[in-house]
């Protein structure tokens, strides 16, 4: 459908020009990933696009790395010149006030972000936000914490906002905040099985201390003495022996005793080492990858209602009319926030006065299509000679006998390496020469797997 003349009528114009500037928000939005549940009138939008900008974000990213290093340089502060406590300096102290007027202005950046955020999405949906309340928690307790070291002259003995100091890359990452999700999500099943891990290290421990238990003989004492010789150090040992960092270690000297005792540690092994902690590994991986799912579900359903917002404010002007149709004026609003491909995917409906909202939805269909990325051509070359070599040096023929010199060369070099360890107790026998031709299998190595990568 076409839509009418707004020549001679200001109001009709600028209310086509506000729905032009919502549909560009929202298909920003659904190219983002991004909620719409935000303010829609003109100096909203206009916020709203400078806040989602490349600068401020940057200077938002850049704000939080600077709150998080200034614990560094803070007091105490232990950045010094040399990390040897025998050549170490006193460490520079920096005057009271100069970090913390470098955190005041970081704590006013996050209240400006915070007032921003909650104007934009409105009060109905701050109170939802869970991430929002516990923002203005943690920036009410920062600023608390940060008169009071003022007041103290900044000899305090704790400041509570370093702990608090993460909570400001969390809240701003949504990579973190799925991760801290996922793991919400997963500790039920985790706690179940690290019970039963709890569970099977203390029934082998009193095996343990009941099986390798002080006798007279000193020479049997071996496994007593190392790892058995109380409650806390048999359960070291085996928590230890439970991700095999002490293997074979802790049972050597019980082993050269009796091989019986070998049975003991490899029922521990199979059991915790091989089938619990690869449960645990499972669960893990199994709650990972069904919240994925879920945050790409997520993701598409946010970008189906962006583009679905922008055709229902370009085709029927804020619900007054019926939404069948895009007319052929409204289709830049989406160029110019989509770059070269959806302006392409657009030019088939060049010709036609209007869309639907199918052809609206494939056009944006797009985005989710992975651009091929194929190697760039062959040069041209009008001499004959280099015609021919490319012809010759670009053949698969001649990749595969790169393949067989290298993995000869490697081949040829172990086996001098082998004959080398095989003299190099010899008199006159060079300790450097061992160590050259280690370099040298390394690089050999390296340059066949090279090779073969390309």
């Amino acid at each position: 459908m076409e839509r009418p003349s707004t020549a001679g009528n200001p109001k009709q114009s600028h209310d086509e020009e506000l729905y032009i500037q919502q549909a560009v928000v929202f298909i920003e939005d659904a190219i983002q990933y991004r909620s719409i549940n935000h303010r829609v009138d003109a100096g909203s939008l206009r916020l709203y696009r400078w806040y989602y900008s490349r600068i401020c974000q940057w200077g938002l990213g850049l704000n939080i790395a600077l709150v998080l290093l200034l614990a560094f340089v803070e007091r105490p502060s232990s950045l010094s010149v040399s990390s040897d406590p025998r050549y170490r300096s006193d460490p520079w102290q920096p005057p009271c006030g100069l970090t913390e007027g470098i955190e005041l202005l970081c704590l006013l950046i996050f209240a400006l972000d915070f007032a921003v955020k909650s104007y934009l999405i409105g009060w109905e949906e701050l109170r939802k936000s869970k991430w929002l309340i516990g923002y203005t928690v943690v920036i009410s307790v920062s600023f608390i914490d940060w008169v009071l070291s003022v007041s103290m002259v900044c000899d305090e003995k704790l400041r509570v906002r370093r702990l608090l100091r993460p909570f400001f890359l969390l809240q701003n990452s949504s990579l973190m905040k799925k991760t801290l999700k996922c793991i919400k999500r997963t500790l039920p099943e985790i706690a179940s099985v690290i019970l039963l891990l709890a569970l099977h290290l203390c029934l082998f421990t009193m095996i343990g201390m009941l099986l390798f238990a002080k006798t007279e003989d000193p020479k049997k004492n071996g496994e007593w003495e190392l790892h058995f010789r109380s409650l806390t150090n048999s359960f070291t040992s085996l928590l230890v022996l439970l991700t095999t960092a002490n293997n074979p270690d802790v049972m050597i000297p019980a082993y050269s005793v009796n091989r019986a005792y070998s049975i003991f540690f490899i029922a521990f092994s199979v059991i915790g080492t091989y089938c619990l902690m690869n449960l645990l590994t499972a669960i893990i991986y199994n709650q990972f990858k069904g919240f994925l799912l879920m945050s790409v579900q997520t993701s598409i359903i946010r970008r189906r209602l962006g583009i679905r917002a922008a055709f229902q404010v370009l085709s029927c002007q804020g619900a007054q009319r019926a939404p069948e149709s895009v007319s052929d004026s409204m289709k830049s609003s989406f160029s110019l926030t989509c770059g070269a491909r959806l302006p392409q995917a657009a030019r088939q409906f060049a010709d036609v006065g209007s869309m639907d909202r199918e052809q609206f939805r494939t056009i944006f269909d797009e985005l989710d299509k992975d651009r091929i990325k194929e190697h760039p051509p062959l040069p041209q070359y009008s001499s004959p000679v280099l015609q021919r070599l490319q012809v010759i040096f670009a053949h698969y023929y001649l990749s595969v006998l790169g393949n067989a010199v290298a993995l000869a060369n490697v081949m040829c070099i172990c086996v001098s390496f082998t004959h080398v360890n095989k003299v190099k107790n010899t008199p006159g026998f060079a300790a450097t020469d061992l160590k050259f031709r280690s370099v040298d299998i390394q690089t050999s190595v390296a340059l066949f797997c090279i090779q073969v990568s390309s």
